[in-house]
């Protein structure tokens, strides 16, 4: 024989949660093969942690499209309810301000901001289907339009709600709203440029940024309620007032810090091949999910449920 023919190392591809992992283990020429089997395969890489953090933030989404579908619900049979019967003053009973006899600007605006308010609600969970998206293009251009038109449109009615009709709340409250219109109007329109000029990952980033921009009034509902759930009292501010430190800290970060401050550590992690950063950001994404579901039942329990009971028709 001319020589000796040393085999190549054997290459082992495994599949997990949709990414291909591979490593390369070489056995010694003269190892039996009890030790190749028992040779040490190397260390996972971080393509699994990155798809676990993948799945953990379609968990993130799918609890605030579950808080979504409850909040339309309550929205529906309350002040939905009473346009039905004729009855729209019982508006009065249901928010601070929701109708005023002779301010046909004001309620002009409140009637505006509630009904985009459900139309960006359902058309949310649309504009997030991979399947309508790769099925139904059309429908989710058309969607996308009317979905950022809502937002407009239920961002400056809800600004004049604020500091033209006035409502509940002090002014740093106040300012916490207006920051996050204005947030809503520049990741709606970012969505829009990077559509028109087919940027289609700039325009899911910017998209999915004004989707959870937008949800700062759920937000602030659901998480006042768990905080009344949990201490049973008005704790950190004042009823009759409806302002204090924990409001003003509560406003704050939903309206402002909180929802981009979560994506922006999604992506940050996301992009990374360190699975250190995955593993923080998965623990975000499974706290923010579990605080999101407890938010909602408590906004169900504590503020929806009781006002649907007690609304006059």
């Amino acid at each position: 024989m001319p020589g000796t023919v040393n085999t190549p190392p054997s290459r082992r591809t495994t599949a997990g949660h949709g990414f291909a992992a591979t490593s390369i283990v070489a056995a010694p020429d003269d190892a039996s093969p009890d030790a190749a089997n028992n040779v040490p395969t190397t260390a996972p890489g971080p393509e699994q942690s990155r798809a676990q953090l993948r799945r953990h933030g379609r968990w993130l989404i799918g609890s605030l499209l579950l808080a979504q579908a409850l909040f339309v619900l309550y929205l529906l049979a309350t002040f939905g309810r009473t346009v039905i019967a004729g009855n729209v003053a019982a508006w009065a009973q249901l928010s601070a301000k929701g109708w005023v006899a002779g301010d046909r600007a004001g309620n002009t605006a409140m009637v505006l901001h509630l009904a985009f308010a459900v139309l960006i609600l359902l058309l949310g969970a649309i504009q997030l289907s991979q399947r309508v998206r790769q099925r139904a293009p059309a429908l989710h251009r058309w969607s996308g339009r009317l979905y950022l038109g809502g937002c407009y449109i239920a961002a400056i009615s809800g600004l004049w709600l604020v500091w033209v009709r006035g409502t509940v709340g002090d002014r740093l409250q106040h300012i916490a709203i207006t920051i996050n219109a204005l947030l809503l109007f520049v990741c709606a329109i970012m969505a829009w440029r990077t559509a028109r000029s087919r940027r289609i990952a700039e325009h899911r980033t910017w998209a999915l940024r004004a989707f959870l921009v937008g949800n700062g009034v759920l937000y602030f509902r659901m998480f006042l309620a768990l905080w009344l759930l949990v201490f049973r009292a008005p704790v950190g501010f004042t009823p009759s007032t409806f302002s204090g430190p924990f409001l003003t800290t509560l406003a704050f970060t939903v309206y402002v810090f909180g929802p981009l401050s979560v994506f922006e550590t999604y992506r940050w992690a996301e992009r990374s091949t360190s699975r250190t950063r995955h593993r923080v950001a998965s623990g975000v994404m499974i706290g923010m999910s579990l605080l999101l579901v407890c938010g909602a039942i408590a906004a169900v329990l504590v503020l929806w449920m009781p006002r649907i009971l007690r609304v006059a028709i």
